[in-house]
């Protein structure tokens, strides 16, 4: 089976864009030699390519009869004005397959759009679909909308398809605030302006949101604005970077088990992932795997995607040295494969229950 891999974003700092090496890869393994015009005998028995990539040449796939789509990561088809979901309806395909090893979230539009885009006579009405299935209400309800899905979904789960991994292993540590914390969260909790001001030239935190404050001031009070001035004001200014560290770790319960159980974790030869919702989180993190020497990668929503795949790559490959990977949830949490890791740390928990 002939197989072309049709992707490439380019080199940077050459003279070739990655819409030069398309057409090259289209002349060179798409077409037999004076074949191009016809549009109908390719040397490929399989194209491999990535949204991406159908977007920048999709006039190229239009003009393509397909035999099957495989859609990896489908779940990315899910909103229903995305623009690749636009263009891939207009895709002149036989049958339809979807991928995705991320869960719906208890939306039944989405899951609606899915199954537009598979059978788009059958599902013709999201109205109707919502009004039917929108709220599930009894059992019966939910039986009835398993047996709609039956023809269409094949679902597998971990001890289906792969029967040598060992169970998942889920502990739940309740950690206590520590008295700065507890300090931050009272004031926050009271809107206690004078004490949130006291000693910062960055303003008040925005008190307008309450729980997502609080929701801070519990993972670490530097989450909050201007409580990491204050506090190295009250250190002298500028502390010497063991001092910060500790104070950094202290500051936060969270931080005081994540100091103990990273080492531990790092002796035993585990591989770890670290989810945070909270970029500045994530920071604090960064600035303690430094401090303590640890090889990590780290993917939040600024990660461009050649270096959000290389990072991937780091940490996976075989005999890598990166003992750490830190994530943010929204951005680390759908359509990324991370098997290399045995243990993961959820920093803070989506109060989404999915």
């Amino acid at each position: 089976m002939n197989v072309c891999v049709y992707h490439d974003v380019g080199e940077r700092g050459t003279k070739f864009t990655g819409k030069d090496l398309r057409s090259l890869i289209r002349a060179q393994g798409w077409y037999y030699p004076n074949m191009e015009q016809t549009k109908s005998v390719f040397k490929f028995n399989v194209c491999l390519t990535t949204y991406e990539t159908i977007l920048a040449d999709f006039e190229e796939f239009e003009a393509i009869h397909w035999r099957l789509l495989a859609v990896d990561e489908a779940h990315r088809l899910k909103s229903a004005g995305s623009r690749v979901l636009k263009q891939m309806r207009v895709l002149n395909v036989d049958r339809k397959l979807l991928l995705t090893g991320t869960p719906l979230q208890n939306n039944t539009q989405e899951l609606w759009v899915l199954l537009n885009f598979l059978e788009p006579v059958i599902f013709d009405n999201m109205e109707d679909f919502n009004d039917k299935y929108g709220r599930l209400h009894s059992q019966e309800q939910v039986m009835e909308l398993q047996r709609m899905l039956t023809p269409y979904l094949l679902r597998r789960v971990k001890e289906d398809v792969e029967k040598s991994i060992p169970p998942k292993e889920e502990t739940i540590i309740q950690v206590e605030l520590t008295t700065l914390q507890k300090q931050y969260y009272r004031a926050i909790y009271e809107k206690n302006r004078s004490f949130l001001y006291l000693g910062t030239q960055n303003g008040l935190p925005t008190l307008n949101n309450l729980q997502l404050q609080l929701r801070k001031c519990c993972n670490h009070p530097f989450l909050i604005k201007g409580a990491e001035e204050r506090e190295l004001e009250a250190l002298g200014g500028m502390p010497d970077a063991e001092t910060l560290m500790q104070t950094t770790i202290q500051a936060s319960g969270k931080m005081v088990l994540v100091s103990k159980l990273l080492p531990k974790l790092k002796a035993e030869g585990h591989k770890v992932l670290i989810f945070s919702q909270f970029i500045r989180q994530l920071d604090l993190l960064e600035r303690y795997c430094e401090h303590e020497g640890f090889i990590y990668e780290r993917l939040d929503g600024s990660s461009m995607g050649s270096s959000r795949q290389a990072s991937i790559d780091r940490f996976s490959k075989k005999n890598s040295k990166s003992f750490l990977f830190l994530l943010s949830t929204k951005a680390g949490g759908v359509g990324i494969n991370l098997i290399a890791a045995d243990t993961v740390i959820i920093f803070d928990s989506d109060w989404n229950p999915q």
